[in-house]
């Protein structure tokens, strides 16, 4: 056992640039002794050991770094039965736990330290090698959307609890720990839209700024904090489609702005009176390319003004409310992308929100939980995981029903196979809640505290919204399961 390197490189390999990497005993995070990569030129190397007789299941490699000026370093895990993980190091001269959460689906995993650069000093201490045991993630705020409960139970939907008691759907969650309630809202549902050729619509009556301030009303009386989604569309959303509402059509682009600005305005407004202000606004919906739509592709600077719009009617109005901004899917070069020209535009948002689907990106929850570290540290904001989720049934509600696993040639649960079944869907969410809190990015449930967390980047807190059936029976916050911790052979 050599976590510490108390025994020098003994456990350790050193692959890459021939002396590039040794141990010293010039002041370590503890101990007498720590690992130093460094050199007079060009370097590339890495330090790393193969642990064996591992359990399947989800880890966190963590270790104490000080990166005084090497251009580039990362913990890294591979050759674990799942994708290779990295995980960027901070560049600080003071020691930082850094965490890598880890994905392991083979007896053996390699695990370690990497750094290429041409000067600067990279030190390490303190390696270990933690078992995530499924549980709610501490304190970390969990919640999901709410945003069908009352036309659900208008139309005769019936929601229970684990004793098979009829309840209210906010009822059954709220003791067990979701504190969370997103609600959706659309301009005018019932209005139909064109997607792909065919007419849809939004069930009338539902999914407005009435029917989400009564929604609200509800989980506030639960002890629930608000997250408030906008569309700024009759209909749903995504990167694929961003459809104006109708009452916009034909507008130009400077009445197009005063619309999204006046639209924002009157329906925080509404929340106010009601007494159920949110502590969270989203302005639109996975609109990674485009916005009521407006193309970012195609006009750019149009795109970000519509944003600054949306973003200024809530400061003026809201201005207790934290901005988010929710793209989809997984992708480090289109998040950059995305960053950068907000930051261009100069885009004024708090929190950066992404849509985290096994089925959707074929990712393990060891992937996830590190692309959302990933993203607070490129944007260097907060991050929310605004939908997430597992099914419980790949059966369809109806004969004539296609489910849209089944319609997209999805795999149910990603890589790592849970199964789509009540008990696989409890324990894939748990182990995800438990690999977002171990990410160290959270916040505690009180507003605008910072946690114990020492990352400049700030938290990742979770709110979950399946896109496939989901389980109301049970809640992973009711477990409280502890890590086993191995440690470094």
């Amino acid at each position: 056992m050599n976590p510490g390197f108390e025994s020098g490189l003994t456990s350790w390999t050193n692959i890459g640039t021939a002396d590039s990497a040794y141990t010293q005993t010039a002041k370590p995070h503890s101990g007498r002794t720590d690992l130093v990569h460094a050199s007079n030129g060009q370097w590339a190397v890495n330090t790393v050991q193969t642990l064996t007789g591992l359990t399947q299941g989800t880890y966190t490699l963590s270790a104490w770094v000080k990166n005084d000026g090497v251009a580039s370093a990362g913990l890294e895990a591979y050759s674990c039965g799942d994708t290779s993980q990295t995980l960027d190091l901070p560049k600080s001269p003071q020691w930082t736990r850094v965490t890598l959460i880890v994905s392991v689906l083979s007896p053996s995993c390699t695990v370690g330290i990497w750094s290429n650069s041409s000067g600067g000093t990279l030190q390490a201490d303190d390696f270990s090698f933690t078992r995530i045991a499924p549980g709610s993630g501490g304190a970390m705020p969990v919640g999901g959307d709410i945003t069908y409960r009352r036309m659900s139970a208008a139309a005769g939907g019936v929601y229970t609890d684990s004793a098979d008691r009829k309840k209210d759907v906010l009822d059954v969650l709220a003791p067990q720990g979701f504190n969370l309630a997103r609600i959706r809202v659309y301009n005018k549902p019932g209005n139909f839209v064109t997607n792909g050729g065919e007419k849809q619509q939004l069930q009338p009556g539902w999914q407005d700024i009435d029917d989400a301030v009564k929604n609200a009303r509800d989980a506030k009386a639960r002890g629930m904090k608000i997250f408030l989604s906008f569309h700024y569309s009759d209909f749903w959303t995504n990167p694929g489609l961003q459809i104006r509402p109708a009452d916009w059509d034909g507008y130009s682009q400077s009445r197009l702005e005063s619309a999204i600005y006046d639209y924002t305005t009157r329906s925080l407004q509404a929340m106010k009176r009601a007494g159920v202000t949110p502590q969270y606004v989203s302005i639109g919906n996975e609109i990674n390319n485009a916005l009521a739509d407006v193309s970012r592709w195609a006009s750019p600077a149009d795109y970000f003004a519509l944003l600054k719009s949306a973003s200024k009617a809530v400061r003026a109005t809201s201005p207790t409310s934290k901005i988010v901004i929710h793209l989809t899917t997984p992708d480090r070069a289109a998040y950059t992308d995305w960053i950068n020209n907000a930051r261009a535009n100069g885009l004024d948002y708090d929190i950066m929100g992404v849509s985290l689907y096994p089925f959707w990106t074929n990712m393990s929850i060891a992937s996830l939980a590190n692309f959302a570290s990933w993203v607070g540290s490129a944007s260097e904001k907060p991050v929310m995981v605004v939908e997430t989720g597992a099914p419980w049934t790949l059966k369809s509600s109806g004969a004539s029903e296609t489910t849209m696993i089944a319609q997209n040639h999805l795999d149910p649960d990603g890589p790592e196979n849970y199964g789509a079944t009540p008990d696989g869907q409890l324990r894939w969410t748990r182990e995800f809640f438990r690999a977002m809190h171990d990410t160290g990015k959270w916040w505690e449930s009180r507003t605008g505290t910072r946690s114990r967390s020492t990352s400049p980047t700030g938290p990742t807190r979770t709110a979950g919204s399946s896109a496939a059936t989901t389980r109301s029976r049970t809640h992973p916050s009711s477990d409280t399961g502890r890590p086993t911790r191995l440690s470094l052979a």
